[in-house]
């Protein structure tokens, strides 16, 4: 074969730029005879025992929200009730035994010790309260 400087005046086939589908439609066919044959076979009869459902239970409301505010001189209001942190903790355990499923709301003013909402935060926690609200 001898290349040439000059430009050939043939036309060089363009490549098919197509998909052949035939061996895809092959395989599909194949795969849908094995399913319907294996189909049969693996229908069988479970025996289940299904748990009976009664009605069902009126959702139980949830509590009052326990508010817990932290105030820029150190002391805590529980409630609308000022309380000193020596006596959070007790008041605390008291109010979880009424309603345990209630959530702490816990407020600080911008001026509150970082401290006292510490001491605020573990006594929550102390108490027995899992879900604690932080507010600002």
């Amino acid at each position: 074969m001898a290349a040439s400087a000059f430009p050939s005046s043939r036309a060089v086939p363009a490549a098919i730029a197509g998909i052949n589908i035939t061996p895809l439609v092959d395989v599909m066919l194949v795969l849908l005879v094995i399913f319907m044959v294996t189909m049969p076979i693996r229908s069988e009869v479970l025996a289940l025992d299904i748990p009976q459902v009664g009605p069902p239970q009126p959702p139980t409301p949830r509590p009052e929200p326990v508010r817990l505010d932290v105030l820029s001189d150190g002391g805590v209001m529980l409630d609308g009730v000022r309380l000193e942190l020596a006596a959070l903790p007790a008041e605390l355990r008291a109010q979880h035994a009424q309603a345990p499923t209630a959530i702490v709301s816990l407020h600080s003013s911008e001026a509150a010790e970082y401290r006292a909402f510490a001491l605020a935060l573990a006594a929550a926690r102390a108490a027995g309260y899992r879900e604690i609200a932080i507010r600002r």
